[in-house]
C-alpha cells in the first residue's frame, strides 16, 4: 500500500502485519471530538465508549502500548494487528492524529491497514491566515464558515479578519455606513465554528494607518494626522478615545487573548498634527504603541503588530513590554530577508508573515508567493519564530478570485507544519484531496506559468489586470516600453538602464509598466487554452466558475490588445477605408459585449462568496473600460463619416479624449 499523508509526517515506521478493521472490538475516545474530525471514519470505528485510562487518546480494538507524545499539538498513531491507538500530547494533538488516521482509513484496501507507527507534530505552533475583509470583499458568513473547515484540513490553527471599517460598530455606525459590515453575531458564530475546528479566532483591528474610510467621516476628520487622511494623529487624545470606544465594543467578542493592532505603514506620522512633537525629538510611534498596548490591556488583550517600523530601529523593541508579538512581513520573493534574524536577536516573540500574492492581480503571483513562504519560514524558524501568519490582502477592491489562492493556503499550511519546503507535487496532491477537486492544482499551476513570462510579474502588482482594463488607444500595454530581453520574472532587480517608478499615491517604487508584445500574448493564449482544456474535467462548482472566469479574462485581455494594435497599425498607413472602419466598429461592439458578460460573471461569483457592498470599487474598473471602448467606437464612426465626406481624418488621435483615464490603480 502506497501511503499518502498530508502534510508529510515527521516519522513513519512501517511494521510487519495488517490490521483487519472490521474485526476491531471496543472503540473509545477520552475527549468529546467535534464531528468534522470523524468524516473519514466508518461507522464501526466511531467511539461508543469513553477512554478512561489516558487523556487525549483514541483506541479501537486492543492496541499495543505506545510512548507518550511529547511535543505540543503532537501525536503518536499506532496500527497493530490487534488494534489502533492515537495518543495526543493535548486535545489539538488528538485531533490532528485523528485527521491522519482518517486519511489512512480513506486509503484502506480490503478492509485492512498496514501496521505502522507515526510520530508527528507541527514545526510552528501557530499557523495562521489573515484575510482582508476591508478593501473589497466582505465575505459572507457562509463563506467564512466553509473557509474555517478548509483551513482546519490544511492544519491552520489561527484565523484573523483584517478590519478597518467593515465591522458594525453600534456606537459609531458612521464608520461602517454603506459597507454591509460583519456583525457581532457573525463574529460569535464564526468563533464557535473555529472552536469546533481547532482554530483560534483572533481579533484584528487596524489602529493607526490605513484608516482613510474612518478618518474621512465628518465625525473623525479632526483625528487625522494629515490631509492624507491615512493615519490617526498620534498626539490627539481624541484618537485614543475613539479607539477605546471601538475596542470596548469589539474586543469582548473574542475569547482569544490576542489583538492584532497592525500599526503598519504610518506614512504620514509626524507630518501634520504631531509635527511639533516630532521636532522636539519625541518618538511618536513608540509612545503611541505603548498607549495602544495599555488600551488593549484594559480589555484583557495582549497585542501583536507588524514590525516594519521597529525594524528600522530594532533596539527600540527593548522599550516595549515583553508580551508583544512582532509580525515580520515581506511579500517579495527574495533569496534572503534578514529581518527574522534582527527580531530574533532582540529576544522578542515574533511570527513571520508571507503573502499569498493574490492582490492587485487577476491571478496569484503564485511562484513568488511560494518562494516567499518557504524562505521567510526558513529564516524565521532559524531565528526562533513562534508562528506564521499568511496574509491575504485585497487591495483596490479585491478583483482577484479567492479560489486559486487556496493552493497558496495549502503551501503555507504544509510548510509551517513540516518546517520545510513541502514541494509542489505534495501540495498539489494535498489540495486536490482536501478540496475534493481532482485536477484543481494542475489548472492552477498551468495558469501560474503566465506570470513566468516577462513582464507580467511586478512587485505588489501584475500587468495582466492592468492590461485588461487599460485605455485601448493610449494604454501602456501597447505603447509602453518593450521589455528588455534581460527582464526576468520574480526578480526584484531591473535591467541596466531601467529605473523604478513611483506612481501617484504610491509609497513604494514599482517596476515600470512594460508593453505586452504580440509574441507574449501568443504565449498567454497557449497557456490559457491548455488550462481551459484541463478545466473541462474539473467538477462543477464555485471554484471551477472562478477559474473559467479567469481564463475568459486572460483571453479577453489578449484580444483587446490585438485589436488595439490592429487599430494603431491601420491608422499608421493613413489609408483606412469605409469597410475597415465598419469592421473595427463591429469588433468594438463584440469586445464591449464580452466585457459586459465578463462583468456579469464577476458579479455572480462575487455574490456567491461576499456581500454586495464594496463591489463598486472593482465594478468601476469594468465601467471605465466599457465606457472607453464605447467612446472609441463612436469616435471611429465620426472618422468614418469624415472619410465618406472626403474630409481629413484624425489619424494622429488629436481629437481623441481619454478624460485622464489610464488603467486601474495598483499602487
Amino acid at each position: 500500500m502506497n501511503i499518502k499523508i498530508y502534510p508529510m509526517v515527521k516519522q513513519l515506521h512501517p511494521q510487519e502485519g495488517e490490521c483487519k478493521l472490521s474485526a476491531l472490538g471496543l472503540v473509545s475516545c477520552s475527549e468529546p471530538v467535534e464531528a468534522r474530525w470523524w468524516n473519514e471514519f466508518p461507522e464501526h470505528l466511531l467511539p461508543t465508549a469513553q477512554e478512561e485510562s489516558h487523556p487525549f487518546r483514541y483506541t479501537a480494538g486492543e492496541p499495543i502500548e505506545i510512548s507518550a507524545a511529547e511535543e505540543e499539538q503532537g501525536y503518536v498513531l499506532s496500527v497493530s494487528t490487534s488494534g489502533i491507538v492515537v495518543q495526543g500530547a493535548d486535545s489539538a494533538g488528538l485531533r490532528y492524529g485523528l485527521d491522519t488516521l482518517g486519511q489512512l482509513l480513506a486509503q484502506a484496501q480490503n478492509d485492512t491497514l498496514p501496521c505502522l507507527t507515526i510520530r508527528d507534530y507541527p514545526s510552528l505552533k501557530h499557523r495562521g491566515l489573515m484575510l482582508d475583509v476591508s478593501r473589497g470583499k466582505v465575505f459572507t458568513r457562509q463563506y467564512l464558515m466553509e473557509l474555517v473547515t478548509l483551513l482546519s484540513k490544511l492544519r491552520y490553527n489561527v484565523l484573523q479578519l483584517y478590519i478597518e471599517h467593515t465591522f458594525d460598530f453600534q456606537r459609531h455606525p458612521e464608520i461602517c455606513a454603506d459597507s454591509d459590515p460583519l456583525t457581532a453575531e457573525d463574529i460569535t458564530a464564526l468563533q464557535e465554528m473555529c472552536k469546533a475546528n481547532g482554530i483560534e479566532l483572533q481579533a484584528n483591528l487596524q489602529s493607526l494607518g490605513h484608516c482613510r474610510r474612518i478618518l474621512t467621516r465628518p465625525e473623525h476628520m479632526a483625528l487625522s494626522e494629515s490631509d492624507m487622511f491615512w493615519s490617526f494623529s498620534t498626539t490627539s487624545e481624541g484618537s485614543f478615545q475613539l479607539l477605546d470606544e471601538l475596542y470596548e465594543e469589539y474586543l469582548p467578542l473574542f475569547e482569544s487573548p490576542w489583538l492584532n493592532v497592525c500599526l503598519d505603514e504610518p506614512y504620514d506620522i509626524g507630518c501634520g498634527q504631531s509635527a511639533d512633537a516630532k521636532a522636539r525629538g519625541e518618538n511618536l510611534y513608540l509612545t503611541y504603541f505603548q498607549r495602544i498596548h495599555q488600551l488593549a490591556g484594559k480589555y484583557g488583550k495582549h497585542i501583536m503588530a507588524f514590525a516594519d517600523v521597529f525594524l528600522r530601529n530594532p533596539e527600540s523593541m527593548a522599550q516595549m513590554p515583553d508580551d508583544v508579538i512582532y509580525l515580520d512581513w515581506c511579500y517579495d520573493p527574495k533569496e534572503h530577508y534578514g529581518t527574522p534574524a534582527k527580531i530574533g536577536a532582540s529576544g522578542r516573540k515574533f511570527w513571520v508573515c508571507p503573502g499569498t500574492g493574490n492582490w492587485n492581480t487577476l491571478f496569484p503571483r503564485l511562484d513568488g508567493a511560494v518562494s516567499n513562504i518557504v524562505q521567510l519560514l526558513r529564516e524565521g524558524m532559524d531565528a526562533g519564530a513562534d508562528g506564521m501568519l499568511l496574509t491575504d490582502w485585497n487591495d483596490h477592491g479585491a478583483y482577484a478570485q479567492p479560489g486559486p489562492g487556496y493552493y497558496v493556503y495549502a503551501y503555507g499550511g504544509s510548510a509551517a507544519w513540516q518546517g520545510n519546503d513541502p514541494g509542489a507535487e505534495l501540495v498539489s496532491a494535498q489540495v486536490d484531496q482536501v478540496l475534493g477537486l481532482e485536477g484543481y492544482a494542475n489548472v492552477v499551476r498551468k495558469l501560474a506559468e503566465i506570470y513566468q513570462i516577462p513582464p507580467f510579474w511586478s512587485k505588489n502588482r501584475s500587468e495582466c489586470g492592468m492590461a485588461l482594463f487599460d485605455e485601448p488607444v493610449f494604454g501602456q500595454a501597447i505603447r509602453g516600453m518593450v521589455p528588455p530581453e534581460t527582464l526576468r520574472a520574480y526578480d526584484l532587480s531591473l535591467p541596466e538602464g531601467i529605473e523604478p517608478v513611483l506612481e501617484r499615491h504610491s509609497q513604494h517604487p514599482l517596476r515600470p509598466y512594460f508593453q505586452i508584445t504580440p509574441s507574449v500574448c501568443g504565449q498567454v493564449r497557449e497557456i490559457v487554452m491548455e488550462a481551459r482544456k484541463a478545466l473541462d474535467s474539473l467538477a462543477d462548482g464555485n471554484i471551477k466558475d472562478q477559474l473559467l472566469y479567469l481564463t475568459d479574462a486572460f483571453m479577453l485581455m489578449t484580444d483587446k490588445l490585438a485589436f488595439s494594435r490592429q487599430l494603431l497599425e491601420a491608422f499608421q498607413t493613413r489609408r483606412v477605408d469605409i469597410a475597415q472602419f465598419l469592421q473595427m466598429e463591429d469588433q468594438l461592439r463584440l469586445l464591449i459585449k464580452r466585457y459586459v458578460r465578463l462583468q456579469l460573471d464577476y458579479v455572480k461569483i462575487w455574490l456567491s462568496v461576499a456581500r454586495p457592498s464594496e463591489i463598486e470599487l472593482s465594478i468601476t474598473y469594468f465601467a471605465h473600460i466599457i465606457e472607453r471602448l464605447d467612446y472609441l467606437k463612436e469616435w471611429l464612426s465620426v472618422q468614418r463619416e469624415l472619410t465618406a465626406a472626403g474630409r481629413i481624418v484624425d489619424y494622429d488621435f488629436d481629437t481623441y479624449e481619454t478624460a485622464g483615464y489610464r488603467t486601474l490603480p495598483t499602487y
